[in-house]
Parts: structure tokens; sequence; C-alpha cells
């Protein structure tokens, strides 16, 4: 199963139908989320219903944000909506093999107060999650330092509640194939999208892939989540993951200093 998160800034554009047509045959796509689309709640069904899926729900957007519309096959997956937000949509997920888990689209405020209510809200939802759970979209805000990237003078900091988030509820990132950042507005940069997942998601989908896809019409790429790769396909070991919260520990430096110091053949075979 293929899915796909995007901030599409807008789909007012004739063209915006035939776009996503095209997105959903070129990568076999069961799953659309669209976000920021800046419609009005009555033209919003309407638009939704050209995109070539049968199954749609949506949330209605609040002047120029807010909105979020989830799109699926049924005849490949089930899809029931647990929760609607402004800032996010919960869902359950079913495949066509009985496999369940959760999947949460998120399109977070660019209102430093409205993010930690959204932190909140996930932190709450996170209680129920019993196992597999995916968390993704646009999250307006970046774990490292190294995921933005401008020439002015003032650059905009990594958001530590979002930090203290990912760490609370041991979240992990999936990683990613292609460019680094995700947006993209005159000469700033940043991985303002991404997809984070639990460690059940992982144990779940052990051959999952995430792609960030080129610019289409938008200041942020899609991010295109595949749950299997085709058969034959070498499995690859899994990527070094570095959580971001480290850092901020009272020790960390430390404790850098002193492994990297230290004879390293202390390290246990864990194999």
């Amino acid at each position: 199963m293929n899915f796909l998160i995007w901030n599409s800034r807008g789909t007012r554009a004739q063209s915006f139908p035939a776009l996503v047509h095209d997105l959903k045959a070129h990568y076999k796509l069961n799953f659309v989320a669209v976000l920021e689309t800046r419609c009005s709640t009555k033209v919003s069904h309407r638009r939704a219903s050209q995109l070539g899926f049968p199954n749609l729900e949506l949330i209605d957007c609040e002047g120029y944000s807010g909105d979020i519309w989830c799109l699926w096959d049924s005849s490949i997956i089930s899809i029931s909506v647990i929760e609607r937000n402004h800032q996010f949509m919960h869902l359950q997920v079913t495949g066509g093999s009985g496999t369940m888990w959760m999947l949460t689209v998120v399109y977070a405020s660019p209102s430093c107060g409205s993010r930690r209510i959204l932190w909140e809200n996930l932190s709450r939802i996170a209680t129920s999650i019993q196992g597999a759970w995916m968390v993704g979209g646009d999250f307006n805000g970046t774990l490292l330092h190294c995921e933005r990237r401008s020439s002015a003078t003032f650059q905009s900091s990594i958001d530590r509640d979002f930090i203290r988030w990912v760490e609370t509820q041991d979240m992990r990132d999936v990683g990613f194939d292609g460019p680094e950042f995700t947006w993209k507005r005159g000469t700033s940069e940043a991985r303002l999208d991404r997809v984070l997942i639990n460690e059940q998601w992982w144990n779940v989908f052990l051959n999952a892939s995430m792609s960030h896809l080129p610019f289409f019409k938008s200041d942020h790429r899609p991010l295109l989540i595949c749950l299997e790769k085709d058969a034959g396909t070498v499995k690859p070991n899994r990527p070094f993951r570095f959580l971001a919260a480290w850092v901020l520990h009272d020790k960390f430096d430390e404790f850098v200093r002193s492994a990297w110091s230290s004879d390293m053949a202390w390290i246990p075979n864990i194999s």
C-alpha cells in the first residue's frame, strides 16, 4: 500500500485534479492526504470528489488554515475516522491482509501556542494507542538546527515543544530518500514535513520506506510512504537514528567526550 501526504498550498488551480490523478497512477496510491487546501466549505466537497478516490473525509478550513482532506481506495484499505480536529485527523487503518494500525495526519498551526495544544492532543491520543502508530504531515517545526537553511540574519530555531513530545512518546523518524528539505521559499529551506512512527509500527512494516518527491505547484514536497517493496528486493540495514532531544540533556557533552575517548572494544555484540 502506498500513502501520500502533501501540503498542496491550495487546490483551486484548474490543473490540480489532473495532477492528483497523475500522481495516483504513477505512484499507485491507495491513500492521499491533502493539507492547507485553502478551499471554502462550499467548494471543498466538490473539489475533493474530483480527485479520483471513492472515499473522503474533510476538515474544513478556518480562514486559510486548518484544512485536511483524506481520500482513499476502499477496495485496498478500510479506514475509520476516530477523531477530527482543525490540526489533525486521527484514523484507524485496516489493510487487505487484516493488519490494523493507527494513522494521524497533522497540519500544525504556525502559531506556537496552537502547536502546544496539538502536542497535548497527540499526547492524549498516545495513551489510547495499543499497537502500531504513524504520525505524518506538516509540523511547521523542526527537530534539528541542520533541518533549516537560510541566508537571513535571524533564523527560526528548533521547536523544543516538538522535541519534548517526540522524546516523551518515544517516536522515531522513519527516515527518507530524496532531497533533505521539504519546504522552500526564496532563500529559506526547511524540513517541515515528516513521518514519525512508534516501535510497534516499525516492527510491523519492516520494509516500509518514505520519499521526498519533487515540488508540484507548491512550496512543500509531497511525502510518499510505501509500506512494502517489490518482491525480491533486498531488505536494507536499518539506519542509525539520533534523537534530537538527547542534546538537551545536562550531561550530553560529558557523555560524548567520555564515549569518544574510550576504547570502543567495550561495546557488546548485540547482533
